[in-house]
């Protein structure tokens, strides 16, 4: 059992943590309140914490989530839709982050968060099965294949030899998947898949999808040490 005043938030992270998704809630001076499990893995790989605030490691990155994070709790209009930002990471896909500003009256109840940031990482979610690809974007079974190579991170070079064909080949089939898409890149193929993804995304660890204790400390040096797991 949380203690009093901590299940809601508790029961909001776990949402997302069976998802395998990092959730953060934040106060309005940006101040972490509460993460899930995912949320500590993030840090780290991605996202890190200056004093008791969430920040990206890229420094462009960085720059564009803080405007984002200023921008959701300045607003006094009513209720926005979340908006996305790409975290690069070194020689990995970059993390996906949605913020979402929270409605006054559900405040209280999450203990004076503000902000919500759902993120999801692209290596570490389910891709859509090939069929899906197929129907929606009118992809081939190649193309479909190669899309889901693509946004799994390998190189064109690797889905070609599993594939057992030429490198060209694989370009070509590339290309037409960013057409048919409507993407121009690698991230932004990675974010479409990953929304696609959403409802059967699951945790890379071994098949694991929920990490059930969710109260966070602010204290970074704390951070893990109050984060368990239960069975």
């Amino acid at each position: 059992m949380r203690p009093d005043g901590l299940a809601i938030p508790a029961c909001l992270l776990h949402v997302f943590e069976s998802f395998g998704c990092g959730g953060f809630l934040l106060d309005r001076e940006r101040q972490l309140l509460f993460l899930n499990p995912t949320g500590v893995d993030c840090l780290g790989d991605g996202l890190t914490l200056r004093g008791k605030q969430v920040a990206a490691a890229d420094r462009e990155s960085d720059v564009r989530l803080q405007n984002l994070i200023e921008a959701a709790l300045s607003s006094t209009d009513g209720p926005d839709g979340p908006v996305s930002v790409w975290v690069r990471r070194v020689s990995r896909l970059p993390l996906v982050v949605h913020i979402i500003r929270l409605q006054e009256n559900v405040q209280p109840v999450l203990r004076g968060a503000s902000v919500l940031l759902v993120v999801f990482d692209p290596e570490c979610c389910q891709p859509p099965p090939p069929g899906m690809l197929i129907d929606l974007f009118g992809l081939t079974p190649a193309e479909a294949s190669v899309a889901i190579g693509i946004v799994g991170g390998r190189h064109l070079t690797e889905i070609a030899v599993d594939r057992g064909v030429k490198v060209g080949t694989v370009r070509t089939y590339s290309k037409t998947v960013f057409a048919k898409t409507r993407t121009r890149s690698q991230a932004e193929l990675a974010a479409l898949l990953t929304r696609l993804a959403f409802p059967i995304a699951r945790r890379c660890d071994g098949g694991q999808t929920s990490r059930s204790v969710y109260v966070v400390s602010t204290d970074r040096d704390d951070l893990r040490k109050r984060i368990g797991r239960s069975g």
